[in-house]
């Protein structure tokens, strides 16, 4: 067994050579090329093995398993085997370029700022500024955003006051407004990986309507939110010891110039090659990566120096722990593609009386559903995907392809306020210490419901408009 440091040069080394011939095959849209990719992500999950736990190996037996039922029950079994294994690939690639971009963010002072602001402000207020702000963070952070803002929390409610008896409280509300401004996000964020890969699985999706309309679903379940935590601590007395910081300006706009030059360079991108935001997004990463450590360290030779070494040390050192990250990603990835092959779509949908069916109560029972599968310890993404998968493949879709693309990606956010297998918060309870059963069922459960409920009205009122 290689030493720890070895094992880590080993694990970046791999997943940096996926993403690459990942961003390549589907640069080229060569088979051979494909073939390589796969095998990165095989080899990726391979060396990481050291690393993996319970929940891993558990995703990667699920794997297996579907494999061989696809391979023995479908006549199809290659196309549905190679669509799963596109799917690994791309959120493997997708996600951990995305979470480059977290690398420059926790050396810029203009997040820091940011961050700042949102922790300190008066409990009246300090809710929304952390679901909103944590939701436009999120649009170049991806989930980066929650390893960049729990650890600021958790010290700027110490240093406030660390002998306060409700400090306890201050951090469930906050780590709760941003768990769930980051979960609603996906429902409009134009860079968020659900609304992505969604849009790839299903045809005919209006990406602008559907930002749109998850606009105002998010803007709903802000004020819900706002006012269950108000309800909630209604017999809590502030200190007053929390003074507020003004909202810093020029940090503001800087965060802003950079999501414009991330979305603009990727829409350059797209249009150059001829594919999808989603494939401009790939490649834009690494790019804004350089210029903003650029932007930082500045362009004299001193800088140019800082700029390489802090390159590498994201190369070969920060990219390793994301290594059990990228084997549950790539289990998610195909587990929801080759899942969706082994149900019979059509069939289900007439045995179960969907196509028959009001399309609001559909539209508002899907994330739901979703959210439920969740608890059997599938990832919130992956469910995504089956549910894309499945209805991409019909032969008629029971409703507006956009609509039910915005009902999934509306599962997918009440999943990471519901499930404790999701992704963000098995990261808060690495980060944190809070355990994610409390993250979930014991702080956000009502949240949830009350969500949930809203989204049947939501649709409901929806429906009419498609």
């Amino acid at each position: 067994m290689p030493s720890g440091r070895v094992l880590d040069k080993v694990i970046a080394t791999a997943l940096l050579s996926t993403m690459a011939m990942v961003v390549v095959a589907r640069f080229f849209g060569d088979d051979s090329l494909w073939y390589i990719a796969w095998t990165g992500v095989g080899l990726s999950a391979i060396v990481t093995i050291p690393r993996l736990r319970a929940r891993e190996f558990y995703l990667l037996s699920l794997t297996f398993l579907s494999s061989f039922l696809v391979w023995n029950s479908r006549a199809d079994w290659r196309e549905i085997l190679a669509g799963a294994l596109d799917q690994a690939g791309f959120l493997v690639a997708f996600i951990l370029l995305l979470t480059l971009l977290r690398e420059a963010a926790v050396t810029s002072p203009s997040i820091s700022e940011i961050g700042a602001w949102m922790t300190r402000q008066r409990p009246g207020r300090r809710y929304a500024a952390l679901f909103s702000g944590t939701a436009a963070m999120a649009v170049i952070f991806n989930v980066g955003v929650v390893s960049f803002l729990v650890p600021l929390i958790q010290r700027g409610i110490v240093r406030a006051d660390p002998g306060d008896g409700l400090n306890h409280l201050r951090e469930r509300r906050q780590i709760s407004a941003m768990l769930r401004g980051f979960a609603w996000s996906v429902v409009w964020s134009p860079t968020a990986i659900a609304p992505l890969a969604l849009f790839e699985l299903i045809p005919g999706v209006n990406r602008l309507v559907w930002i749109g309309w998850g606009f105002v679903a998010f803007l709903i379940i802000l004020v819900i939110g706002w006012a269950e935590d108000r309800w909630r601590f209604r017999k809590n007395r502030p200190s007053g010891l929390v003074v507020p910081f003004p909202l810093p300006r020029r940090a503001t706009i800087n965060f802003l110039l950079a999501c414009t030059w991330l979305l603009g360079l990727s829409w350059i991108v797209s249009k150059f090659t001829g594919d999808t935001v989603v494939f401009g997004l790939m490649v834009s990463c690494p790019i804004m990566l350089i210029g903003w450590l650029t932007a930082q360290n500045g362009i004299s030779t001193e800088g140019r120096a800082a700029t390489f070494d802090r390159l590498r040390e994201i190369s070969t050192e920060n990219l390793a722990p994301n290594g059990p990250l990228a084997v549950t990603l790539a289990c998610s990835g195909f587990l929801g593609r080759a899942g969706a092959g082994l149900v019979p779509g059509d069939d289900l949908v007439t045995a179960l009386g969907v196509d028959s069916m009001p399309v609001w109560i559909l539209l508002g029972a899907l994330p739901i559903v979703l959210s439920l599968f969740s608890l059997l310890g599938f990832s919130p993404i992956m469910m995504a995907i089956f549910f894309g998968s499945f209805f991409g493949g019909l032969s008629v879709l029971p409703a507006d392809p956009t609509i039910i693309a915005l009902s999934i990606s509306c599962g997918w956010a009440l999943s990471m306020t519901f499930s404790p297998f999701a992704t963000v918060n098995l990261l808060i309870q690495r980060i944190s210490g809070i355990p994610a059963s409390r993250l979930t069922f014991g702080w956000n459960l009502l949240f949830t419901v009350l969500a949930a409920f809203a989204l049947v009205i939501f649709f409901a009122l929806l429906d009419p408009i498609f």
